[in-house]
């Protein structure tokens, strides 16, 4: 008759089961908190009582869990999800350049996360600073908005052949490049040889008649 026996085992076999879906899916175990499966199971709920009753689980549950790569800290599951995010940034934009203000599809504000491992960079391990520099993670603010105005004038050259850009251009994606390009202008001795070389190496006019 199927009868069951320990109600508290079935309830624990079947979160078992959908966080195993889970990870089928999404290919973690990096579940929201107020995660409900398809089936109406509270999965982000069960997740968290495992952490926390993590005393109370049987050795085989604990290998089980860890075999899916259950992550048992909160704190080290939110970096990951963060990393997670930018990732799948970097995938659709090329870069891990996260403009202000944005929020992915997942509702996840992925600026401020990029920006929190700026601010605390001294207190990342090195595993998580080899991990972004990997992604190509940009750590400072101001190199940032450098190599995104050179993405911009590298783009403009390619569809224009020069990179005489008019002081008011605005490019297809409302980035004010006509304004980046005479700052670099009036700039240039501020700039890092590196920068000047990759200008010049565009053909960048620093002077305009």
């Amino acid at each position: 008759m199927g009868f069951i026996w320990d109600p508290l085992t079935e309830q624990w076999e079947q979160g078992i089961k959908e966080l195993s879906t889970y990870k089928e899916e999404h290919g973690d175990c990096l579940v929201f908190q107020r995660h409900i499966t398809t089936s109406g199971h509270k999965l982000g709920v069960w997740v968290s009582t495992q952490r926390t009753k993590k005393d109370r689980l049987t050795p085989e549950q604990i290998q089980r869990l860890d075999a899916l790569g259950f992550i048992w800290d909160p704190l080290t599951e939110q970096w990951e999800q963060g990393i997670k995010e930018l990732s799948s940034y970097k995938g659709e934009h090329g870069d891990c350049l996260v403009p202000k203000g944005y929020i992915s599809a997942s509702n996840y504000k992925l600026r401020n996360w990029v920006n929190t491992q700026r601010t605390k960079k001294d207190k990342l391990t090195p595993e998580r600073i080899q991990r972004l520099d990997a992604l190509g993670f940009v750590w400072d603010v101001y190199a940032e908005q450098w190599e995104k105005g050179l993405k911009e004038i590298s783009t403009y050259k390619e569809e224009h052949g020069d990179c005489l850009v008019a002081a008011k251009h605005i490019t297809a994606s409302n980035y004010k490049l006509g304004a980046w390009v005479n700052m670099q202008r009036s700039r240039k001795d501020r700039l890092t040889p590196e920068q000047v070389q990759r200008l010049d190496a565009l053909g960048f006019v620093w002077k305009v008649k």
